[in-house]
């Protein structure tokens, strides 16, 4: 498989190589490359179908006390339990996403959406606790300062989670977020073929979850005129609480690890 797609890409790498005319040096200043800023496209459009994340995941997590009978909509007890609260040892993870980002002049845009499947546990105390989450971004940015853009925008957070405290039954709630988030972007770009980018944001602020961190830094490399490959790595922390009849379910969850992908460039 892996021979495969290897194969493919260079086959895409030669034939996109192939299709482009040749500069020629006399009509160029004595130059076969154009100068850095000269002649680029007035916008550029990324498109991300392959794009891959491999978080290391943990997780603490509040219960509160189930009265008899246990809560509507929560399943999980029978009733007189008291509050725990647990946390877990880190475990390995994958995730799935897809992204676009749009440049002109001073703009930015982008688009990522991610799905992860997440657990992790303890012995002692007794934890574990699941994740199944689909995530949203959706930010906007404008350069203010070199290469440096002020980035806002809007996160939602789709959440099933299962924890189990103790000897508390194991309880399942389904949170969801619409986060706002600002944000600081930087991108650099090096010589032809290489750029780099390091983003910051933060939001949430009780409008949405409690908090909402992540940052990451990818480099990408355009390794023939329409293809790109991207490599980096990313952290998203987030805590979340949710409240069913007065009693409060929170959860703290951090995910950091690389992000690898294949992109196309228009």
């Amino acid at each position: 498989m892996q021979i495969a797609l290897l194969a493919i890409l260079l086959a895409a790498a030669s034939f996109d190589a192939a299709s482009q005319p040749l500069r020629d040096p006399a009509n160029s200043g004595g130059s076969a490359d154009p100068k850095p800023g000269q002649n680029e496209p007035p916008w550029t459009l990324e498109i991300y179908p392959i794009l891959a994340w491999a978080p290391v995941f943990g997780a603490s997590v509040s219960l509160p006390s189930i009265p008899v009978g246990g809560l509507p909509g929560i399943s999980g007890g029978t009733g007189g339990t008291p509050a725990e609260s647990g946390s877990t040892s880190t475990s390995f993870n994958g995730a799935a996403l897809v992204g676009a980002a749009f440049y002109k002049g001073p703009w930015l845009a982008e688009f990522n959406a991610l799905w992860a499947g997440m657990s992790a546990s303890r012995t002692t105390p007794r934890t574990d606790i699941s994740t199944q989450g689909i995530f949203g971004d959706a930010i906007v940015g404008y350069r203010v300062f070199g290469d440096v853009a002020v980035t806002a925008g809007v996160r939602r957070l789709g959440l099933k989670i299962g924890a189990q405290v103790g000897d508390l039954p194991k309880v399942h709630w389904k949170p969801g977020f619409w986060d706002p988030l600002v944000g600081l972007d930087w991108r650099a770009r090096f010589g032809q073929s290489w750029t780099t980018e390091l983003r910051l944001e933060g939001g949430g602020f009780g409008v949405g979850s409690d908090v909402d961190v992540s940052g990451s830094f990818r480099a990408s490399w355009r390794f023939a005129h329409h293809f790109n490959m991207t490599f980096g790595y990313g952290a998203l922390h987030y805590q979340n609480s949710h409240t069913v009849l007065g009693r409060s379910f929170k959860t703290k969850q951090t995910l950091n690890g690389p992000i690898f992908g294949f992109g196309i460039v228009l």
